[in-house]
C-alpha cells in the first residue's frame, strides 16, 4: 500500500525553488536520473519548482476511495504531470485537469480540499511515518526492513528475498 508522506507541510501555497533552497541535484545525478528515465522509454524533466503537494494527496485519497484501478491512475497522472511534463502538481487547476481526465469530479475535489474530508487520515499517515522513523522520501517498508532512499534494484530485489518465505515453510512441509 502506497502511504503518503507530504516531506514539507509547511511550504507556501506557490511551492520553492530547489535551487533557491539548496534542494536541487547535482549534474551528475540529475544526468542519471534523466538517463534512466530516457532507457525506460520514459520523458522525463525536473522543474526547480518543487511543489506544495497537499491538494495532490487529498486528490490520491478521493482516488484511493474510487478503487485501486483508479487510484493508480491517478497516482500515474499525477507523477507524469511533474515529471514527464513539468506541471506544477501544487496548482489545483492542473490538478482538477487530472482529476476529470481520470474520471474524478473535480466538485468532490475541490470540495474535499475545502471541507477537510481527509485531513484525519493524511494526518494517521503523518504519524504511522514518524513511528517507522521516516524522515524523507522515498522511504519503503518491505516487510520489516525499512528502505530510505532511492535504492538500485537489486537492493530491493534482494531485501524483498530476505523476507520472503520458502515454499517449505509455506506448506508446512518438513
Amino acid at each position: 500500500m502506497n502511504v503518503p508522506f507530504e516531506l514539507r507541510p509547511d511550504m507556501p501555497e506557490e511551492g520553492i525553488s530547489a535551487a533557491e533552497n539548496g534542494l536541487g541535484h547535482s549534474e551528475r545525478v540529475e544526468a542519471h536520473l534523466l538517463e534512466l528515465a530516457s532507457a525506460a522509454g520514459h520523458p522525463m524533466v525536473l522543474p526547480d519548482l518543487v511543489p506544495k503537494t497537499h491538494r495532490a494527496m487529498v486528490m490520491a485519497e478521493i482516488a484511493r476511495d474510487a478503487g485501486p484501478d483508479v487510484y493508480e491512475a491517478v497516482h500515474e497522472a499525477i507523477f507524469s504531470a511533474h515529471y514527464s511534463l513539468g506541471l506544477d502538481i501544487g496548482n489545483p487547476e492542473v490538478l482538477l485537469e487530472i482529476a476529470a481526465a481520470q474520471g474524478l469530479d473535480p466538485v468532490a475535489v475541490m470540495a474535499a480540499w475545502q471541507d477537510g474530508t481527509y485531513e484525519e487520515r493524511l494526518h494517521a499517515f503523518v504519524h504511522l511515518a514518524m513511528e517507522l522513523g521516516v524522515n524523507t522520501t522515498p522511504s519503503a517498508l518491505m516487510c520489516t526492513q525499512l528502505v530510505v532512499g532511492t535504492r538500485p534494484y537489486r537492493v530491493l530485489a534482494e531485501v524483498m528475498k530476505q523476507c520472503s518465505v520458502p515454499p517449505e515453510k509455506a506448506t508446512g512441509a518438513k
